[in-house]
């Protein structure tokens, strides 16, 4: 494991995702702890990077006017993504489709807020997907169409090689269950209310139709943090409020399976001469409220669809092939993880690493060879 690029963000990387070609990387950025959300892009193995700001295109409909991009998802063609937006206070934003040039960024289309704010965007086919933070078992996931004029489409056939908090099987949409801190009632007049339910469980939604969504019973595990597909479209992968990481198959009903995780095993240091200029290298301080740091906040897998990784809120990294565990590394620079993503075609991940609290600017995408 080996750190390829340091690439500085200006406000906490909530969302990653490489391009399809394989040249650039987005990040959606949370201006909650920064000095204004938007997106970055960023070409690989330079230092060009250009960051567009959300809130002159999202201001109407926003409350408290501070708004963060919680997640970002490149079209199949790489000339467009869509973003999801949330404001302040964890109120919610529009969903944006932008169309990409180089790393220019223009606003296509708009889809109005309807529901609690997003913490996660994805592409399937002509339809736009959008996870929500906290909300009632039928508004955890939002299925729209995506609007002509935006030309966005995502292969079905394609891995997707982001976290995005969902993945698409069997004509259903499957996520962790409820918000942040589980199942909560919505109330668009006071925000949002705890209605006395936890998050245990996965949400599964049709794709199309209107039959309602579905609570599936989740063993010994607090919350759902993280999910990923497994290539091969059978299988995927979840991880838990407080470490614990599952495999899913399908049969007559979801069958859940507990992987061995070895916390005795030794936590390598990844190899770091020196940071890229304006790399955040001391973090600021950390007020820790939706997770702990053993919480597994990103799953993926590599691009040669054998390994997969996943990354917890305390900054430890694994590295696993099927069941079985690779390696442990410790990343080296402070902060909490928030993000992470695949390379298409090298066997790189970008992790994004939050580094402030509150109003605090500066954070950083690492870029790693495993």
């Amino acid at each position: 494991m080996r750190v390829l690029q340091a690439i500085p963000t200006p406000c906490a990387p909530y969302s990653v995702m490489f391009s399809n070609d394989g040249t650039r990387l987005a990040a959606g950025c949370g201006e909650w702890y920064g000095e204004t959300g938007g997106v970055l892009l960023a070409r690989l193995a330079s230092d060009e990077r250009a960051f567009t700001p959300a809130l002159d295109v999202t201001r109407r409909g926003l409350r408290g006017g501070r708004v963060s991009v919680a997640g970002v998802y490149f079209s199949a063609d790489d000339r467009a993504l869509v973003a999801a937006t949330r404001g302040s206070g964890l109120g919610p934003g529009p969903t944006l489709a932008v169309t990409v040039t180089g790393l220019a960024l223009e606003v296509a289309a708009a889809w109005p807020a309807l529901g609690p704010p997003p913490t996660g965007v994805m592409l399937f086919g002509d339809r736009v997907l959008v996870r929500h933070n906290a909300g009632a078992l039928d508004q955890c996931v939002e299925v729209r169409s995506a609007a002509p004029k935006a030309s966005i489409r995502a292969d079905d056939g394609r891995h997707p090689l982001t976290h995005s908090r969902m993945v698409v099987q069997h004509g259903r949409v499957i996520t962790g269950g409820g918000g942040s801190r589980g199942l909560v009632e919505w109330r668009p007049e006071t925000g949002v209310r705890p209605a006395g339910q936890s998050g245990v469980g996965l949400v599964s939604a049709p794709l199309v139709g209107g039959a309602p969504a579905e609570l599936v019973p989740v063993r010994a595990c607090a919350r759902v943090t993280a999910i990923a597909s497994v290539p091969g479209g059978e299988r995927f992968l979840t991880g838990g409020l407080d470490g614990e990481i599952d495999r899913w198959s399908w049969g007559d009903a979801l069958d859940q399976e507990r992987l061995a995780i070895d916390d005795r095993a030794p936590v390598e240091a990844i190899p770091w001469e020196a940071p890229s200029a304006g790399v955040r290298t001391a973090a600021g301080r950390l007020t820790w409220t939706t997770y702990s740091p053993r919480s597994v906040v990103g799953l993926c897998h590599l691009c040669d669809h054998e390994r997969w990784a996943s990354v917890d809120a305390g900054g430890q990294l694994r590295l696993w092939r099927g069941e079985a565990t690779l390696g442990a590394w410790a990343l080296p620079i402070p902060g909490t993880p928030r993000s992470i993503a695949a390379h298409p075609v090298e066997p790189w991940i970008a992790v994004g690493i939050k580094q402030g609290g509150f109003a605090e600017t500066a954070s950083t995408v690492l870029v790693l060879e495993c």
